[in-house]
């Protein structure tokens, strides 16, 4: 379908603008092709984005930071308007306020924006007449989304019980006097269930809500999974996701906690048919889920030190590659090494192999009209990540191909001492991740520069690599910091059509020496290029941080290296002065 095409249907409905979200009834940015309308409508391929569809006139594609100049390069600019929400400080809401005459007509699908959205949109444009209409109808077309096989995350990985999950919500459940919670993020339910499936192809959720209620009753409600062979799985009621308006209907007159920022306004509807009263809970799960328990730590360390291997063995490889190598040969023979190591399930996310100009784009992924081949004089972004059963690894390493020149030199290294000023920082418990985001920047901006992205985001074990609610940014990421969070620390710089450089470890809160103090230890095991770091512009406490980190990945990795490679990773991991 065009975009004209949708604005025909639009008209025929009398709807002057339509909001369309990147994204489906779980509110998230795990999604499968055959949902992602947004791309199909616009082209637009980010994992993040929202286009309001104007019946008349240009429609406009809100996309933040990391994918302002990728919209630029994919949609019809003659079509579509591009308004980055980093720099242009304005949501689409703001937009509709002060751009959009009062009494339009707004039309959304009621699964694809939160209940806070919608009464957000109350507040701010009272004067405007909602329309929910889901796109099913309007589109008369159900996507036809291939079914996938549930299976259990085994206690060996995930180290706590589904029954020790729910009791801890039968308690919230209590404490809260709440007849039942509605968990409506897949990830919340994969977790609490300790359930998986390889329904997409780089997140190994269950797509599903899950409904618990003070009697003990767990009612999952799955969405395009294969619901017969489930039905072994013990003390669990499995229904179809179509199914939820009915067996919500049992909890007529009583209280189901939800959160209203993740819960689709959709599901408010069914509360007022059946006269549910729906009360905002933040979800139960998100903060239990968000600090490993032990085995899962010692699961995510073990995760990185194989995924480690995989990298230091491409590197390796690559500094003795063939010349023509391109950025699609990158991404294979990466996943190449990754699929050799014990656990692994799938790549976490497609692999960002970015080559000179395309490293300015952030979020770049390269496809076969855009696969650039790798020549001397520049340099490879690689941002990539692995899903093992007992962990999920993201990491990115900029890599000079050929000799690079002062200026790439002196900007990674900027770039690094940002990296260590966050890892290395030392902080207060209860400190939130927003506070700290200034100190991966401050460098940068003694340069007079900086990047249009978060510094970190939260990561799963094997589960989503973007979990929040951890996260270290300027704007969000309100959520304190505790051991046992696992987070990325990844400054960058972006210069357009020549090159960019990101630096990114995950790494584990942890316990400082100073009492009621936090600190990170990072669990990524792989070499920095040492070609693009300037000692110069390094203090001595930096030079020492490198050369103890350098120590740490080859003392790790070296024993479990065939030769040669451990050979080449002594000489990558050397002090950068001799002392």
């Amino acid at each position: 379908m065009t975009l004209d095409e949708f604005k025909t249907l639009l008209q025929k409905q009398k709807i002057n603008v339509f909001f369309l979200p990147r994204g489906n009834c779980f509110l998230g940015q795990d999604i499968l092709p055959e949902e992602n309308l947004l791309r199909q409508l616009t082209g637009f391929t980010g994992s993040a984005g929202s286009l309001l569809i104007l019946t008349k006139g240009k429609s406009v594609l809100f996309v933040d930071g990391r994918y302002e100049l990728q919209a630029a390069g994919q949609i019809d600019n003659q079509q579509i308007g591009i308004i980055c929400t980093t720099t242009g400080h304005i949501s689409p809401t703001e937009w509709m306020k002060n751009k959009l005459p009062e009494k339009f007509v707004l039309g959304f699908d009621p699964w694809l924006i939160s209940h806070q959205e919608f009464l957000h949109w109350n507040r701010t444009c009272p004067s405007f007449k909602l329309i929910p209409l889901p796109l099913d109808k309007l589109l008369r077309v159900q996507p036809q989304i291939p079914k996938s096989k549930i299976f259990e995350h085994n206690i060996e990985f995930c180290g706590v019980s589904r029954d020790e999950k729910i009791s801890a919500v039968l308690t919230s459940l209590q404490q809260e006097n709440l007849d039942a919670y509605l968990f409506t993020a897949a990830d919340s339910s994969s977790w609490l269930l300790n359930l998986r499936a390889p329904s997409l192809p780089d997140t190994p959720l269950l797509r599903g809500y899950t409904l618990i209620d003070r009697q003990g009753s767990v009612s999952l409600f799955t969405y395009a999974h294969d619901i017969e062979d489930t039905k072994t799985i013990n003390g669990l009621n499995i229904y179809d996701i179509t199914e939820l308006p009915k067996r919500l209907s049992a909890y007529k007159r009583q209280t189901v906690g939800v959160d209203f920022n993740i819960c689709p306004e959709q599901i408010f509807s069914f509360a007022k048919k059946y006269k549910i009263t729906l009360r905002h809970r933040a979800d139960i799960a998100a903060p239990l889920k968000c600090i490993k328990n032990p085995v899962e730590l010692q699961g995510i360390r073990e995760a990185h030190i194989r995924d480690g291997i995989a990298l230091v063995l491409f590197l390796h490889w690559l500094d003795n590659a063939p010349a023509g190598q391109t950025e699609l040969d990158i991404v294979q023979k990466l996943r190449e090494f990754r699929q050799r190591q014990q656990n692994f399930f799938s790549d976490s996310f497609a692999t960002i192999a970015a080559f000179g100009p395309n490293g300015a784009i952030i979020h770049y992924q390269p496809v076969s009209e855009t696969n650039l081949e790798l020549k001397p004089g520049s340099l490879l972004l690689l941002d990539s990540g692995g899903q093992y059963f007992d962990g999920t690894t993201d990491v990115t390493r900029t890599v000079a191909v050929g000799t690079p020149d002062t200026e790439m030199i002196d900007k990674y290294t900027t770039v690094l001492k940002g990296h260590i000023a966050l890892l290395s920082a030392i902080f207060p418990e209860g400190t939130a991740g927003r506070q700290l985001d200034t100190l991966a920047r401050a460098p940068l901006w003694r340069c007079g520069i900086d990047y249009n992205h978060g510094t970190g985001h939260g990561v799963g074990c094997f589960l989503n690599v973007h979990e929040g609610p951890t996260g270290i940014s300027k704007t969000y990421s309100a959520q304190p910091l505790a051991t046992g969070m696992i987070t990325s620390v990844e400054p960058g710089y972006y210069r357009e059509n020549h090159y960019g450089i990101r630096i990114e470890n995950l790494a584990e809160v942890i316990e400082a020496d100073q009492t009621g103090f936090l600190t990170f230890s990072s669990l990524t095991l792989v070499p920095y290029d040492r070609r693009l770091i300037n000692p110069a512009l390094l203090s001595k406490d930096e030079l020492d941080w490198i050369d103890t980190y350098h120590r740490r990945v080859a003392d790790t990795l070296s024993p479990r290296l065939p030769a040669e490679t451990a050979k080449w990773l002594k000489k990558a991991c050397r002090p950068l002065i001799k002392k």
